[in-house]
């Protein structure tokens, strides 16, 4: 990254700052609330916008921008353009909300993990063991693991409560070695089933759904940015990079 590139994301930087600085002065947060309301939306926060008479509104669906009294409202992506990049702000709200709940979820001890031995990055994955691109990207692990990723799973079985595999993966997280019954799963080899643990798969499954996950693989970033889908080590490890840049 040049150093136009790098003065570009300190000037943005900072002016977000400023703006999550101010309360939302001017805001009807009740009228906002109350409009959000009706489409199943709940207000978490609201702050000014980068783009005058907007509001950031972060909901427990995602990011809205309102205007003052909610009568007008874009649920959508937020961008910041630059002679040199262009910088989603949604998506860094949205991270940071992920980065929040998973770290006040408390659920790091019970993730399934599959270390490198020389640690860059750590990532991770909701996962699912009827899952074909899940499969995929387990048969690859030693290629994530040898370019220094981490891999930590957390437990999504995509058809929510009616997942015919809730048992299994409850086995999985139950198992003594959970990372070998996970590897027999992903192989097709394991057969094991047990309620005992459901409410973990459940807490996973929750925290999932509060940071918009509606597929597996679903991959989140350190700094909670969310990746819908399967990518190859060699793409992944690209994202890590660009992301430290």
């Amino acid at each position: 990254m040049n150093l136009k590139q790098l003065m570009a994301r300190a000037l943005i930087a900072s002016a977000m700052l400023s703006f999550g600085a101010q309360a939302a002065e001017g805001a009807d947060k009740a009228a906002i609330a109350d409009v959000l309301t009706k489409y199943r939306l709940n207000v978490e926060s609201i702050e000014k916008a980068p783009v005058e008479g907007l509001y950031e509104v972060v909901t427990n669906g995602g990011v809205v921008y309102a205007n003052k009294d909610g009568s007008y409202f874009i649920y959508g992506q937020l961008f910041h353009t630059t002679p040199t990049e262009s910088i989603n702000l949604t998506e860094i709200t949205q991270a940071k909300r992920n980065k929040t709940l998973f770290d006040e979820a408390g659920v790091e001890k019970e993730l399934i993990v599959y270390p490198a031995k020389d640690e860059k990055y750590v990532v991770n994955v909701y996962t699912d063991t009827t899952c074909g691109y899940c499969m995929k990207l387990h048969r690859e692990m030693q290629e994530y693991n040898d370019l220094g990723i981490t891999v930590r799973y957390l437990a999504f079985p995509r058809s929510g409560e009616r997942s015919p595999n809730i048992g299994q993966m409850s086995a999985i997280w139950c198992a003594d070695d959970k990372a070998n019954a996970m590897n027999l799963a992903k192989a097709r080899n394991f057969d094991e089933e047990t309620k005992e643990c459901t409410d973990l798969i459940r807490r996973h499954m929750s925290l999932g759904s509060a940071m918009g996950v509606t597929g597996t693989p679903a991959i989140m970033l350190e700094d909670g940015t969310m990746l819908s889908g399967y990518l190859p080590a060699p793409q992944l490890l690209q994202v890590l990079k660009q992301k430290e840049s």
